[in-house]
């Protein structure tokens, strides 16, 4: 389009230049319309591989095994995944700092015996308070 408003203006700068009076009566305009109109926007996309592409965009982004919907569900997926990963690693390091503990800090297993087993020693009574009415 700009090449066309190019070569406009050319031809009518040489004209005026051979025919002086005949650009002064009709008063040629130098201006050119970049904007299409709705035929010509028609015209150029009236051809086979406009209509390729635009074949070729549906099938990629609806139809496709891996089109745009799935790879959105899976990307949430992965999200997800990822976040219980991160839980999981905690718990385990959370797990692994208490077996830690139970095997080298007689406190805690002292107290883990009490707690989980009800375990006493010799010279201790253990009275049982049930709380849940």
């Amino acid at each position: 389009m700009l090449i066309e408003c190019k070569i406009k203006k050319k031809v009518i700068q040489f004209v005026e230049n051979i025919l002086p009076l005949h650009s002064e009566k009709n008063n040629i305009n130098y201006t050119c319309s970049t904007a299409m109109t709705f035929r010509e926007v028609l015209r150029k996309l009236n051809n086979r591989y406009f209509y390729a592409t635009l074949v070729f965009l549906v099938v990629i982004f609806f139809i496709d095994q891996f089109n745009v919907f799935e790879q959105i569900r899976l990307h949430r997926s992965l999200k997800d995944q990822k976040q219980q990963i991160e839980y999981y690693e905690s718990e385990i390091k959370d797990s692994k700092e208490y077996l830690y503990a139970l095997q080298n800090d007689t406190a805690t297993m002292e107290k883990v015996a009490r707690e989980q087993y009800m375990m006493k020693r010799d010279n201790e009574v253990v009275y049982l308070i049930d709380t849940q009415e």
